[in-house]
Parts: structure tokens; C-alpha cells; sequence
């Protein structure tokens, strides 16, 4: 398998890396706004002898759930590399099935993480991706992605609680708090940190009831490492690059039939 360049777009960060016989190398992260600077990882992967990236047969892969940086990072692409990028569930598809009601409306993002853990775990398995929103999806026993829940990441949280009330501030993200606060901003603190703690809970106890009881977890995203350590003890496996990896496998399995 040629050399790839896998890329994730998100709503608010864009992410790539290298990945040679599967494995990713470092990961670049740029806000979404600045996708310019991926040119850095683009055009470093690119120089191989002078050689274009579309000349060596090497490939530039993107999962995105952002249209507007997604058409872009086109531009980007082709301009560092001379490759065309290859886009997952457009031009090539995710191989795990969607036993949902709308399959086709499911974010690409989520199927990629969903088949990444799955190869990881096995399955059953729950996935949680921690970013601009906050994921909760479960894989059934038969590698289906079962369906999940969605509500929104910390970020987003602080920022609708400061435009949404007269007095309430915006605070910085907490990686800790206490569970009850003495100040507003540690009140803040406390329901942003331990309100999604609870609910991730709860909601990958619901997917387990679902997929099954034992059915281990992953935890993924931004925001992971700020709440792992708030989960219960069998929620804090955390695997930053889960859509990255999905990436790659879907696009390796593609182009291995």
C-alpha cells in the first residue's frame, strides 16, 4: 500500500498524519479557520525526491463533516500535492453497515470512529468522540453500528451558557472541579465537567443495555483526556486518532478488493 495522507475535518479542528502500512504517524491539528497550515504535513509528505505525491501513486484521504472547509482543503490538496483528494462515503465507501433508520444522514465521522473501535474491540463496543458535539454510538454483536446519541461538547456548552444568560460568564474549559461550587465560576466548572461526565455514563449504560452489558468502550475526540479521568473506571480507554484510523482502514479495505 503507497503512502496515504489522512485528513479529518471537523466543525472547529482539522487533524492529519501520515500513515504508511496502516500505521499514522504524528498528527497536526489546526483550527478549521486555518487550513492553510495543513499544508505543512501536505507538502512535507509530498517531497520525496522532488517527487509529487499523485506521481509516487500515494493517495490524500479526508473524512470531513464540514462541506464548506471540506471544498477548501480541495483547493489545498491539489495545489501541495497534485493529488486529487479521495473522500470517505463519496468516493469511497465505509465498510461497516448502518442499522439505522437513515443510514444515509449518519456523519462519516461517526462510522469511521465506530469501525476503528470495533477493529480495536471487537464487538459489541461503544464509542465516544468528544468534540464539538459529544457522541455516544454502539456497535452491535454482528458489527452493525447500532445507532447512538448526540448532545453537545463542552465547548459549545460554556459558550451557549455566556450568550444565552445576562450575567453568566464564559469560563476557560475545566479539567477539574469540585462537585458542588462556591463561586459561579466554579458552579460553571462543575455542571459543564460533571453534568457530560453523568451523561456519558448514562448513555453508554443505555448503548450496553442495547449491544450488551460488557461491551468495552472508547473513548475519543478533544476533549477525551479532560474527561476520562471523571468516568467510571471501565469508560477511560481513550484513543485520541479513532477517525483517522477508521479512515485508513476503510480506504486500505477499498483498495484491497
Amino acid at each position: 500500500m503507497s503512502r496515504l495522507i489522512a485528513v479529518k475535518i471537523g466543525n472547529t479542528t482539522a487533524s492529519a498524519a501520515l500513515a504508511s502500512d496502516g500505521a499514522l504517524g504524528d498528527v497536526l491539528r489546526v483550527p478549521v479557520g486555518r487550513l492553510e497550515n495543513l499544508k505543512e504535513i501536505l507538502t512535507c509528505a509530498a517531497s520525496s525526491g522532488g517527487a509529487r505525491l499523485a506521481e509516487e501513486g500515494a493517495a490524500v484521504i479526508v473524512a470531513s463533516v464540514n462541506p464548506r472547509a471540506l471544498a477548501h482543503l480541495r483547493g489545498i490538496a491539489v495545489d501541495a500535492t497534485g493529488a486529487e483528494p479521495e473522500v470517505a462515503g463519496e468516493d469511497f465507501p465505509i465498510p461497516i453497515r448502518a442499522d439505522v433508520e437513515e443510514p444515509e444522514r449518519v456523519g462519516t465521522d461517526r462510522l469511521l470512529a465506530a469501525l476503528a473501535a470495533r477493529g480495536r474491540l471487537g464487538s459489541p463496543c461503544v464509542v465516544v468522540d468528544l468534540g464539538t458535539a459529544v457522541t455516544v454510538d454502539a456497535v452491535a454483536a454482528d458489527g452493525a453500528f447500532a445507532g447512538g446519541a448526540i448532545f453537545p461538547g463542552l465547548e459549545m456548552s460554556a459558550d451557549a451558557l455566556a450568550r444565552g444568560t445576562a450575567l453568566l460568564p464564559k469560563i476557560s474549559l475545566p479539567t477539574d472541579a469540585p462537585r458542588i461550587g462556591r463561586s459561579t465560576a466554579e458552579a460553571i466548572s462543575a455542571g459543564l465537567l460533571h453534568g457530560a461526565a453523568g451523561a456519558i455514563a448514562a448513555l453508554v449504560s443505555g448503548a450496553r443495555a442495547t449491544v450488551g452489558k460488557k461491551a468495552p468502550v472508547l473513548l475519543t475526540g478533544g476533549d477525551a483526556e479532560i474527561l476520562a479521568p471523571h468516568l467510571p473506571t471501565d469508560m477511560r480507554q481513550v484513543q485520541p486518532n479513532l477517525v483517522l484510523e477508521g479512515l485508513v482502514l476503510a480506504y486500505q479495505e477499498w483498495k484491497g478488493r
